[in-house]
């Protein structure tokens, strides 16, 4: 399992700056508060036809891992599970105009600092077109079908999607929360302003997605850069090849929160992308065939990684934020991302990708 390691300018100017002394401040403001949202138990609209997955002790594991911990700087913030999950907790109102829409109040509001949901996706942007090579893909990628494999899955660029049970009492999207067009946005703060036109009434410097095809390789500025709006860090699970998924995986959030308890002066974007060890290999399927002599696992089943990404205004301050921000830091809003002209990313994959790259 070894890492990736790419920080790529986004937009013309800036000049790459030493690392020195960037983003410490001695003030912490007071996004301390630990969100989640998560749900097991998936009905239809009338309630019925129910079908469940295992996504609140995941949530769980990570909140309460960090609010336990003894001398802890984190303190409970919104908790909502099940029917209580309503798409309106992630959309943004100054993004919608729409006053339903609340995450001002739920999973974005100002205090909250990091939040973790565990909800279904989708898996709707591999339909299977076998391809050797990018040009076969058209507008799509060629991603590779793992170790050994000459071949890959054509993938396309479809807006990345978080789900909830259709039967809670508060949807206004038809359960379908899209993350991938601008109207989610999280971390907006006075701290941030407002360059991504979402106020500066949010909270979240540490925003964490564990559902089904949440980024795929290829796309993962256009999937997850919209949702950057003073947020430092995004850790998400990013399956690779045709028919791999993020699983039930309750260890996962357990495996983050002993990170903080191990060494809170640790990087969280390293934590999350490295916390995939934590998880036992066979939680989740092999990648490729037979066991799992080729890696996969360990939350996901087939081939995958688990994901940071983080945006900002130079790509002194994007490394910052994915190699050095720490838990203690994270907390603290002057440390908050200013814009999204640099792009960073940090990935811990359940094979070995640097000797089978993600693309053909």
């Amino acid at each position: 399992m070894l890492h990736g390691r790419i920080a790529r300018k986004r937009m013309v100017g800036g000049i790459a700056v030493a690392l020195v002394g960037f983003g410490v401040a001695s003030v912490y403001a007071a996004s301390n508060g630990v969100t989640a949202e998560a749900v097991d138990v998936y009905c239809n609209a009338n309630g019925g036809n129910c079908s469940s997955i295992i996504c609140i002790a995941e949530a769980d594991n990570f909140r309460n891992g960090l609010l336990n911990k003894s001398g802890t700087i984190y303190r409970a913030g919104a908790r909502w599970t099940n029917k209580l999950v309503y798409d309106t907790d992630f959309f943004d109102p100054e993004r919608t105009g729409q006053s339903f829409d609340n995450d001002t109040f739920e999973f974005d509001a100002a205090g909250n600092g990091l939040a973790y949901v565990c909800l279904h996706g989708t898996c709707n942007d591999m339909p299977g077109t076998t391809c050797t090579v990018q040009s076969q893909c058209g507008a799509g990628v060629c991603v590779g079908d793992g170790p050994f494999s000459s071949s890959g899955h054509c993938a396309n660029n479809v807006d990345r999607l978080l789900i909830t049970t259709a039967d809670a009492f508060g949807n206004h999207h038809g359960g379908a929360i899209n993350y991938s067009t601008g109207l989610v946005k999280w971390g907006e703060s006075p701290q941030s302003g407002s360059f991504a036109g979402a106020g500066t009434n949010g909270g979240i410097n540490f925003g964490l997605l564990s559902n089904s095809c949440g980024v795929r390789p290829g796309f993962m500025m256009q999937q997850t850069l919209p949702l950057f709006a003073g947020m430092t860090v995004l850790g998400i699970v990013m399956p690779v090849t045709f028919g791999s998924d993020d699983v039930d995986a309750p260890v996962r959030g357990t495996a983050l929160s002993n990170a903080y308890a191990v060494n809170p002066n640790g990087s969280i974007g390293r934590a999350w992308a490295d916390s995939i060890v934590g998880i036992p290999q066979n939680d989740g399927g092999p990648c490729g065939p037979g066991n799992y002599t080729n890696g996969g696992g360990r939350g996901i089943t087939g081939c995958g990684a688990q994901l940071t990404v983080t945006a900002d205004i130079s790509q002194a301050t994007v490394l910052w934020d994915r190699d050095t921000e720490n838990w203690n830091q994270a907390v603290d809003d002057n440390n908050d991302s200013l814009g999204t002209q640099w792009f960073g990313w940090w990935y811990h994959c359940n094979y070995d990708c640097n000797t089978f790259p993600f693309l053909r």
